[in-house]
């Protein structure tokens, strides 16, 4: 049976004020093309083509559809084709991955333990550029078939929390993978095809500005595993990669000791405190979680183009490369 979507219309239409700071506004129109003059018309104008879209069903609250724009930096196609593999990620198993995206609710006690596990947390405070950390813990998770599945499901719980804060849109994240516990044995769940789905889900489909990707600890297996993940890759997010293997003090250049955990050497307190401390803050947030699964697309209704890219992403039913902010 196809899923059946909630009502486009919204209260929070046209509501938006601007509330943050000078710096943030001036990194908005430095680097984001953002002009508080013509916001609202840009807002409207995605909002109109969203609510054209016979297999869309999407939020169309301000708050929500201009996380899309900051990160297109203010183009309307870029936009349109992020939005549309957004929704289109969470519904069709041949360009996602539904599965990371269902029974995520954190009153669910599967989710709460893995909130508790602490595979996905971010940082407290933020870096001098006001830049979020957020800190993956690979290897956490045993080795079974439910590894990636529950890895990308805490991802992206963080993600759709931490993207309603308006600095993690305009400043973006610095990415922190911690593989002290990754092995052989996860390995063969990243194949060309997973991994193929994780990195469009990241570069093409969530609203995220990814300034850095720090991998700490990490044994020498992980040279295999990032050969398959360079092929699928953007040039921008390669980047943007830095490897620091067992070296904190390679880490600190990139992330500052007073914004880790004591297990870092760093001076932000105990890592469980940090992991609690989020936990609670998800629960909070449960209702942005909730309400997202009630969205999606309905492929029978996408509308057929002329020579479709095949990959089948985006706008219309193509998707063209985007390069990543």
């Amino acid at each position: 049976m196809a899923k059946k979507f909630r009502n486009m219309a919204t209260s929070s239409e046209g509501t938006y004020i601007w509330t943050l700071d000078d710096e943030s506004l001036k990194v908005c129109g430095n680097e984001l093309n953002e002009n508080p003059d013509e916001r609202a018309s840009h807002i409207q104008t995605l909002r109109d083509w969203v609510k054209q879209q016979p297999h869309i069903t999407s939020r169309t609250d301000d708050h929500f559809l201009l996380r899309f724009l900051r990160v297109s930096k203010f183009s309307q196609l870029r936009a349109q084709e992020i939005i549309d593999s957004f929704w289109t990620i969470r519904c069709t198993p041949a360009k996602g991955f539904p599965d990371w995206f269902t029974n995520n609710d954190p009153a669910d006690p599967m989710v709460q333990e893995l909130l508790s596990m602490g595979i996905v947390f971010p940082l407290p405070g933020r870096d001098q550029l006001q830049r979020k950390v957020v800190v993956y813990r690979i290897g956490l998770r045993d080795a079974t078939p439910q590894y990636i599945s529950d890895m990308m499901k805490m991802s992206f719980i963080t993600l759709d929390i931490l993207l309603k804060d308006e600095l993690n849109q305009i400043h973006g994240f610095i990415n922190l993978f911690d593989l002290t516990e990754f092995g052989v044995s996860h390995m063969p769940y990243y194949t060309p095809d997973t991994v193929s789905k994780i990195l469009r889900c990241w570069e093409r489909a969530y609203p995220c500005r990814n300034k850095s990707m720090n991998y700490y600890n990490s044994p020498l297996i992980l040279n295999a595993l990032m050969v398959i993940f360079r092929r699928f890759m953007s040039e921008n997010l390669q980047q943007r990669l830095f490897f620091h293997w067992s070296s904190l003090e390679s880490l600190y250049q990139h992330v500052s000791p007073s914004l880790l955990p004591e297990e870092y050497g760093g001076d932000a307190g105990p890592v469980q405190n940090i992991i609690e401390t989020w936990k609670d803050e998800v629960i909070k947030n449960r209702e942005e979680i909730v309400q997202n699964s009630q969205y999606g697309v309905d492929e029978n209704k996408r509308p057929v183009v002329k020579n479709p890219d095949k990959s089948g992403w985006g706008k219309m039913g193509s998707f063209r490369k985007l390069a990543v902010e």
